[in-house]
């Protein structure tokens, strides 16, 4: 895996961004999905992405899932 390149996808567990989400990871990138409801992304987990909870209309869901990505990465 190059973890060089690292991204967040919202959106993950449908359509656009799960197939972005695939796509990325297919590319080489370190891929984190995200959507409210992680049990929607169980099948993302067969490609290694990393899946994680978040809310884009909450400000809290949002900064909480960034720092979580940057604790355990350094970056996004």
């Amino acid at each position: 895996m190059d973890t060089n390149r690292i991204a967040l996808i919202t959106g993950a567990s449908s359509g656009i961004g799960k197939q972005a989400a695939i796509d990325l990871r297919k590319n080489g990138y370190l891929v984190y999905g995200a959507a409210r409801r992680k049990e929607n992304m169980k099948d993302l987990e067969e490609y290694d992405i990393r899946t994680i909870a978040m809310d884009i209309t909450s400000e809290e869901s949002v900064v909480g899932c960034v720092n979580t990505i940057l604790s355990a990465e350094g970056r996004i």
